[in-house]
């Protein structure tokens, strides 16, 4: 009797639940792609890890592994404005993460805008 009244809970409290809606991501402009800089959501029992690092984010929100699998404890080699320089050497010197619009001009990241903060791109860890 009670495995079917828990039963009957749990299948109620389930179909109570209603999915926020799912806000669509920004898309890029033309030859950009968004980057995470920062820390990559990796943690690793040894090194090598990239722990902080650079990432490629699809259109569909999935991320790429970084494109180093080193830790970078640095930013790579920047174009861009001061105040978004000074967002991604923030991000990379305290262990945060920022989201941006641009295109790797040899090893230089040309970047045309921040777009966010990663936690408002990825809410959860990534699954390894």
């Amino acid at each position: 009797m009670f495995r079917s009244i828990l039963a009957a809970a749990l299948l109620l409290s389930g179909s109570a639940v209603q999915a926020l809606p799912v806000e669509a991501l920004p898309v890029p402009a033309a030859g950009e792609q968004f980057w995470g800089l920062g820390t990559t959501g990796i943690y690793c029992v040894k090194a090598p890890c990239p722990w902080r690092g650079v990432f490629r984010i699809y259109p569909d929100g999935t991320r790429d592994r970084p494109r180093s699998g080193h830790d970078m404890p640095a930013p790579p080699p920047l174009r861009a404005g001061n105040a978004d320089r000074a967002r991604i050497e923030d991000a990379f010197a305290g262990g945060g993460c920022v989201v941006a619009e641009g295109h790797f001009d040899g090893d230089t990241l040309v970047v045309l805008r921040i777009a966010g903060e990663c936690r408002h791109w990825f809410p959860e860890r990534p699954a390894e």
